[in-house]
């Protein structure tokens, strides 16, 4: 590849070497269960060292490999083009791990079925230097690279650009890095700003011509957006070398382009300007002008220059530019989308899309804009389109835009396949070593994230300094339930990104240093929360502000104040649907249901879980698996519970389909809860226990102690005192890895094996710190069920005094809508105190009552519950 130090004239490896090198990679792991790749492999080496090449096509290959009759038709089978495809990616992975060091490399080209083998080192002997070249004439414009779009926790790509095998086939033993370069944007000089949209077309399509051919690093834009709005920067001829000197502190670019354009009549006159962000100096000045229906062309004509005044070459592939009336609705999407405003953003992409309906780039911006409205499904659909309007791009351009679609619908293994082979082919870019690391925490591969984060570590600085490295480790670390971990690199991110100026980056590696303060129990945690609200608020980043307040409701509820929580709950709606942002808008009604639950509004907690429901059904299968078991829980309360069954088998259908294991487990144990309130305790023990394993395995350590909370509760129903103790000891042991989880739900547990141990002193007292606990926080529902075992406790004692005092403490459930579940065991406990004051007959004649009630919950848990309190009752037992 040309550079400024001239080409080097290759020694190809004979054949003896190639077969030797196809044996190594047909003994490698990579290969172990790719067969068929393996074979077509063999077979396209073969040909080559047979001396029949010209053999090769696709149709022949059919045949000789996978067995397709003479009849064989490329055009509706692509099975070779599928095939060649999977055998490049599995050569970039053996390439990047176990062949690292192999001396020679076998590579498929795109576009033909060739083999081609080079060493990976050249022999010193047989190097010869070229003179450099001038760049010579380009040919038509290159298909844009694909720009990578930040939306909340998630990244999208949308930027294309291509690149040979032989850079990585090349690549020395010392990682070399590219200039990177930071297109800043231009500066409207018309009177009254009416071509506005002209700065961002000109920054995407100079970003993608700077970045064709791999010679350049040309940085997402953005990256670029997020640090002018943190700079206060407009686009501008010229920057000061202070400023110069900021921007490469936060993007870490080697040069910055500037510059400005004015629209004149039917013409368009451009400046760009070019400064080495190092020095603080400007290396260039370039102007060109054209007719404005050619600004694709002036703008290629500026980008050649300047690849010239670097020393590159300019280089495209695939054909060019947008159709009419495309650009402009583009243009104007792609702004309001990296200003936060998808809603914006979905409708002039959706114009771009109707103008331009084969042009990946703008399908690729408009899924990125449904991603950021929480629209999975619609996010997925036009990602495929991307995907499949791709074929003519080059390697790394489809790579790119296949990559964002199986990770938009989160089919991780190949995602993780396929940003491996990104990060393998251009090993100095640091986006795609994040997104690796990003899919491989999602994917559940946490261990895998963090290697590739000490891999990304070692790239040279600044782009190994970057805080988005320590948010990639925090981030896998919390996967792994390393909250420790967590707050430490989330910390250091921080202090990172506010030593750069990085605002947005700092507030939001404070917002998850902040979660992981309140699993650890450390103070603080609130204070840097809303210092993290504050700042995504000045800066305009409504996303950011409504998921601060979403998070601290999460961590207000889980500290037991569901009347704060629920008001926190309501401010992340109102800005959700101020944004459009579904994703938002569901994570907080999703919120709303659960404290309505807490407070054992039942009704309040179904409205919100339907709504949900309704508001995930754009969103994919996977967001629809947790509301739908929300919801079944609810239902099954509310002694709905063949409604409740149907939803427990969707959710866990969803959840096995997606291969989501938190989901099956969670969903196993609805079904469990389902079954125990059916009095079919043997059957949900069982259940749980699939639940319970898997939760282990996944090393979800929260969700594990409420299932085992469950658990040993349907175990006491059981009657296996001795299981349902190891299981609430476990949770114990839990709750001190993460303080003040659920207290009172734990003191609840004791209290209920202490009385059926026959313990009753020590029911007392875990029953009295479980009534403090929900009253304290509101949860209305609750603190009946803890007052009738603190009760049955002191009658077990002969305290009955003390029993009806307690029971006169807590208000009368009369007239309030709470489960049965609560209330039940509540008016039990208020027969008994009858039975043991002298009012046997009333006591009788309530527990009927009583027993009436629980017919009608449809819960035949509570039926049972009645049934042995009143043989209970009819002995004469407290």
């Amino acid at each position: 590849m040309p550079n400024q130090a001239g080409a080097l004239k290759e020694t190809l490896p004979d054949a003896s070497s190639v077969a030797s090198e196809l044996e190594r990679i047909a003994a490698s792991k990579s290969f172990r269960k790719a067969g068929r790749c393996l074979r077509l492999l063999r077979y396209l080496t073969s040909c080559v060292l047979d001396g029949r090449a010209d053999e090769l096509k696709e149709y022949s290959v059919a045949l000789a490999v996978f067995d397709r009759p003479e009849t064989y038709d490329p055009g509706t089978d692509p099975i070779v083009r599928l095939e060649a495809r999977r055998l490049r990616l599995k050569l970039a992975e053996y390439y990047q791990q176990e062949g690292i060091d192999d001396p020679v490399i076998i590579d498929i080209p795109k576009g033909a079925y060739v083999p081609a083998f080079q060493f990976r080192r050249q022999p010193e002997a047989e190097v010869e230097r070229e003179p450099m070249r001038e760049p010579e004439a380009a040919p038509p414009r290159g298909v844009h690279r694909i720009l990578w779009i930040a939306v909340g926790a998630v990244t999208l790509l949308i930027l294309t650009f291509a690149v040979s095998w032989s850079v990585f086939a090349k690549r020395p033993p010392a990682l070399q890095m590219r200039a990177s370069v930071a297109v800043m944007g231009f500066q409207d000089l018309s009177p009254h700003n009416e071509g506005s949209w002209v700065s961002t077309a000109v920054s995407e399509l100079m970003n993608i011509d700077l970045g064709a051919g791999q010679q350049l690093r040309a940085l997402p834009l953005e990256n670029v957006a997020r640090t002018r709005k943190e700079l206060a920067l407009p686009p501008q001829s010229s920057y000061p070398a202070q400023v110069l000197q900021r921007i490469r502190m936060d993007l870490g670019s080697d040069y910055v382009v500037g510059g400005s354009y004015l629209p004149q009549g039917h013409a368009i006159h451009l400046n760009v300007i070019l400064f080495d962000a190092r020095s603080g100096r400007q290396v260039a000045a370039i102007s060109e002008q054209g007719a404005d229906d050619s600004l694709p062309a002036v703008i290629e004509r500026c980008a050649q220059r300047v690849q010239a005044q670097l020393g590159v070459r300019f280089s495209t592939t695939g054909t060019s530019s947008f159709e009419d009336g495309a650009m402009e609705p583009y243009a104007r999407g792609m702004e309001q989308l990296r200003n936060g405003d998808a809603q914006s953003a979905r409708v002039y992409l959706e114009q771009a899309a109707a103008a331009a309906p084969g042009n990946p780039l703008v399908h690729a911006g408009l899924s990125a804009a449904w991603s950021a409205l929480g629209m999975d499904i619609r996010a997925g659909q036009e990602a495929k389109l991307a995907f499949d309007s791709s074929a003519g791009l080059g390697r790394v351009e489809q790579l790119e835009i296949e990559g964002r679609y199986r990770a938009i619908t989160q089919d991780w293994p190949r995602a993780i396949e396929v940003y491996q082979a990104l990060f393998t082919l251009l090993p100095d870019d640091l986006e795609y070593g994040l997104l690796l690391a990003s899919s491989q925490t999602l994917g559940g591969r946490g261990q895998d994230a963090l290697s590739t984060v000490n891999g990304l570590r070692r790239l040279p600085s600044p782009a190994g300094d970057d805080p988005r490295i320590d948010l990639a480790e925090a981030r896998a670390a919390g996967a792994l339930s390393d909250f420790e971990r967590t707050r430490r690199m989330a910390h250091a991110a921080a202090e990172k990104a506010k030593e750069r100026g990085a605002r947005l980056q700092y507030a939001r590696a404070r917002l998850l240093e902040s979660g992981a303060m309140q699993n650890l129990g450390l103070a603080g945690f609130a204070e840097v929360r809303t210092e993290a609200r504050q700042i995504c608020a000045e800066l305009g980043d409504l996303a950011c502000v409504a998921a601060a307040y979403r998070i601290e409701a999460n961590a207000t509820l889980a500290y037991g104040n569901i009347a704060g929580a629920r008001v926190l709950y309501e401010s992340a709606l109102g800005i959700a649907n101020q944004i459009g942002n579904a994703l938002e808008k569901l994570n907080a009604l999703d919120g709303m249901a659960d404290a309505a639950k807490l407070q054992g509004d039942l009704s309040a907690a179904e409205s919100s879980y339907q709504r949900a429901l309704t508001v995930s059904s754009e969103m994919g299968p996977q967001k629809s698996q947790a509301v739908m078991q929300g919801l079944a829980e609810v239902m099954a309360e509310e002694g709905h519970l063949p409604e409740a069954r149907t939803l427990d088998e969707h959710a866990l259908a969803i959840a096995r389909q997606t291969g989501e294991r938190q989901g099956v487990a969670l969903s196993q144990a609805s079904i469990a809860n389902t079954l125990a309130l059916e009095g079919k305790s043997s059957e949900a023990v069982s259940e749980y226990a699939e639940a319970i394993t898997t939760l282990r395995e996944v090393n979800d350590l929260y969700y594990l102690g409420q299932v085992l909370l469950d658990a040993g509760n349907a175990q006491l129903d059981e009657g296996n005192i001795a299981a349902a103790r190891k299981a609430f000891e476990e949770v114990g042991t839990l709750a001190r890895r993460l303080p003040d989880w659920r207290a009172s739900e734990v003191d609840m547990a004791f209290a209920r094996l202490a009385f059926a141990e026959g313990h009753a002193a020590d029911a007392v007292s875990h029953a009295r710190l479980a009534l403090n606990g929900f009253t304290t926080s509101g949860r209305q529902g609750d603190r009946f069920e803890a007052a009738a075992v603190l009760v049955r406790g002191l009658i077990a004692q002969h305290q009955i005094a003390e029993a009806s005092q307690a029971l006169s403490q807590v208000p009368s459930p009369e007239g309030q809508k709470l489960p049965a579940q609560n209330i039940v065991p509540f008016e039990i406990a208020r027969c008994f105190v009858l039975a043991n004051t002298g009012k046997r007959d009333e006591a009788l004649r309530e527990i009927d009552a009583v027993s009436a009630g629980a017919a009608r919950s449809g819960l035949p848990i509570l039926a049972k519950e009645v049934q042995q309190a009143k043989k209970a009752l009819d002995k004469g037992a407290g």
